[in-house]
Order: structure tokens, then sequence, then C-alpha cells
């Protein structure tokens, strides 16, 4: 019953080699519930790729939303469901353009996501974000995706809040609560008042265990960040791919499941023109996870 709530295409996104034909068929041969496809919508990108990462919103919903299958009415036997959404890159001094850019257009899901510190990428700026300590730097982080939370309240999904993890120099990068336990209680109160979901982002596992040498249950999210996200109240949880080529369709959902299961958390959320949706997801008993394995 999983939905992947962000994935990225090829002509909209320019990271991105997936056509919507192959991200829906990598969809249904995995077996998920439904797809979405939010792709990048960042102003003003001062990375080494050149041009802004924007695309025509009007041309975008032009083209998707006659492929559109909701997944909430999906029957047996039909294809996965496919919703089209957005993933918005946060700029303070654009916080009124792109508050018009959610209102303006019938979005699925609007993903709310921090790509730049200070107008930089953590990819090719890495020297120039990451303080000497990483609790400074995600003190920092954390308080400025709080900011993007409140300034956008009509967002669905606050995205990857552990993306700078993927770039940390070093190999002992994963963002954990004791670094910014404040800042986490910040965050977690605006978005538990205005509704948004938490995305866990197996993209970042991906990385984290591939690339950092972590098992790939250390490479799961810090269970200390979901507790105290649970604890005040939160309870809306978005699995997310955040693919970008057809092999990273659904990667490592199975294994995030039983991981989020063996934690407690047996739901998950998707949102339908902006509605919340609640299912629950099962995990089955007879797939097992190897933790301890190694790139």
């Amino acid at each position: 019953m999983i939905v992947d709530s962000h994935n990225h295409m090829t002509k909209y996104s320019p990271d991105a080699t997936q056509t919507r034909e192959e991200m829906l068929q990598a969809a249904m041969e995995v077996g998920l519930h439904g797809i979405v496809t939010t792709d990048h919508y960042d102003i003003d990108s001062t990375t080494p790729y050149g041009e802004e990462w924007v695309f025509d919103p009007e041309e975008y919903c032009e083209i998707n939303y006659p492929h559109r299958r909701l997944p909430s009415q999906r029957q047996k036997g039909d294809p996965p469901g496919f919703l089209c959404g957005i993933e918005i890159g946060y700029i303070p001094k654009y916080s009124d353009r792109l508050r018009n850019l959610i209102a303006d257009y019938p979005w699925d899901i609007v993903i709310m996501s921090l790509h730049l510190v200070h107008d930089l990428d953590p990819f090719h700026n890495p020297e120039k974000i990451y303080k000497p300590s990483l609790e400074d730097t995600y003190r920092e982080i954390i308080l400025v995706i709080a900011e993007s939370a409140e300034m956008m309240p009509s967002a669905n999904i606050i995205g990857h809040y552990d993306y700078f993890s993927r770039y940390v120099p070093g190999d002992k990068s994963k963002m954990l609560y004791r670094h910014a336990p404040r800042e986490f209680d910040h965050l977690f109160r605006i978005m538990i008042e205005n509704n948004q979901a938490l995305e866990i982002n197996t993209g970042t596992i991906e990385k984290l265990h591939l690339n950092r040498g972590y098992s790939l249950e250390e490479a799961m999210p810090d269970p200390e960040i979901l507790a105290r996200y649970q604890e005040l109240g939160g309870d809306l949880i978005s699995i997310s791919s955040d693919s970008h080529h057809t092999n990273q369709v659904a990667r490592l959902v199975p294994e995030t499941c039983v991981w989020l299961q063996k934690h407690g958390i047996t739901e998950h959320v998707w949102f339908e023109e902006q509605k919340l949706v609640k299912e629950s997801f099962e995990v089955d008993d007879a797939l097992q996870i190897d933790w301890d394995k190694r790139a």
C-alpha cells in the first residue's frame, strides 16, 4: 500500500533520467500502490549546472494531469496510482513567489525542501557550508527548515530534513536528534500545527549506507528523532525514494518499512489534491533483512 511521494522526471529535473512512462513501469514492477512526480523548482540556483532548476507549472500540470490515477481509488488489478506534485527549494527572499506557486496550480502534493544554505549547495561547496562541529552545522540547517515550514504552511511534506548529511566531509555524517534538540523540537511543533508530514527519504539512507560505511540499519533515521516527533504529537510519515532514475524507484522502501515497524510506525501518508490520505502498510513476514550488510 505504499505511495512513493517524491520522484523526478528527466524533462523537468536536470539531474533525472527517467521519463513518466519509465517511472510508471518501474512502479508497477516493484509493486507500489502509487507514485508521485515532484520535480525540482529551485529559483536562483547557483550550482555549477547553470540555469535555474524551474519549469513551466502550467505546462507541467497540463501534460501530467491526464495521466492522474488516484491511489485511494485503485482497485485490484489496476496499475499504480499516479499523482502530480512539486518539490520546491526554499529560498527566503522568494517566499511570496513560492506561496503563489503553491496556491495557483492544482498540485496533489507540495514538498518543501532545503537544498541551499547561504545560496550554496552542499555537493559542490561543502567547505563553505559545513562547520567543524556537526552540531553547529545541523542546528543552522534545522532552523532554516523550520523557517521554511512556518513560512510555507500550505506545503504538505517537509522533504529530507537530513539531506545535508549526504555530503558532510568524513564518514560519520548521520544527523542525530542530539545534534540539534531544541531546533528539532521547534521544527516539529510547526509541522504538527500545520499538518505537514515528515519525510523518510530512502535516498539519504542509501547514500549513508553505500558511501559512508554505515550498515543498513545504522543508515536508517535516528530513532530518537522519530520518537521525539511522535512524543510531541506528530503522526504523519511520508515514505519516499526521491528517485531520479528507474533503478531508484522504491529503493530500500521494503527495508525502511520493516525498520519503521520495528519502531512502532505502521502508517504512512500521501496527499491527493493536497488532502491527507493515511494508510497502514503491511510488511511481508518472509522479508529477511541483513541489517549488518555493507556495500
